[in-house]
């Protein structure tokens, strides 16, 4: 009894140490296995539930592959259409309660005679035009995950950079002046705050990719603040402008 079941023994611990592994924080090599695993699982147990022994060989690969790729896609629009965030713990759930429900369906169809038993018989006498097919699909999809990989690599991103100034919850009395630099590269900048349409302090700057630059700024009464900044060598147009209406501003 247990050899027939092996292959339902066997996903049912891959399940179990993904979820284990997710909760104790395992290495990184540690979960790429055993989400492989865990990615396969449920449609390795479909592919036993639907067909069974009646395909062998590289026939009963590609229905295992097709299933194993259905069953993410279809599931991760399930959980997107109940609004279930598509992170770790989303997907760990989808696969593992799929493949322990694929495991108990097959275990009681198996005791009630309804599908065969497993069996490991590899078979190394394969027809030519089978292998043939499944080295072309490996190939072709080989080729499209690179493809994609290499566009996504060459394509340009267009780069950009945020200014703000926005009210300090923890203090009413001061203004939070930031400038971002997302252009990709080090970029120098001419940060100009006016007071009423004035002048009232500026700030050369130079940041590198990804760095921001942040100041405390303190906010007057019945004064409108404003910030313009200016992306070098061009002093003439501003590259980003933001500004505040006049408040009146909360006494002590």
């Amino acid at each position: 009894m247990a050899r027939s079941q092996a292959d339902v023994v066997g996903t049912a611990l891959v399940a179990g140490l993904a979820c284990g592994a997710a909760a104790v924080g395992a290495p990184t090599a540690a979960m790429t296995v055993l989400g492989i695993a865990l990615f396969i699982a449920p449609g390795y147990l479909l592919g036993q539930l639907l067909v069974g022994s009646r395909v062998a060989g590289l026939e009963r690969a590609a229905v295992i592959t097709g299933l194993a790729l259905a069953v993410p896609a279809l599931g991760g629009l399930l959980l997107y259409a109940a609004g279930v965030p598509l992170h770790r713990p989303g997907w760990l759930g989808l696969l593992a309660g799929l493949t322990l429900a694929g495991d108990l369906a097959l275990f009681l169809r198996r005791r009630f005679g309804q599908v065969a038993p497993f069996t490991w018989q590899p078979s190394l006498h394969l027809p030519p035009w089978q292998v043939a097919a499944f080295a072309a699909a490996v190939l072709v999809a080989a080729g499209g995950v690179g493809l994609a990989r290499t566009g996504v690599a060459i394509q340009p991103q267009s780069g950009f950079t945020q200014v703000w100034l926005s009210p300090q919850h923890q203090n009413e009395r001061a203004l939070s002046l930031g400038v971002g630099n997302d252009q990709g590269r080090t970029t120098s900048y001419r940060l100009v705050l006016l007071r009423n349409d004035r002048v009232s302090a500026t700030w050369n700057l130079t940041l590198a990719a990804g760095r921001t630059w942040q100041r405390s700024v303190p906010l007057m009464n019945s004064a409108k603040v404003a910030a313009r900044l200016y992306r070098l060598p061009d002093f003439t147009h501003p590259y980003r402008y933001v500004s505040i209406p006049a408040v009146t501003v909360a006494g002590p």
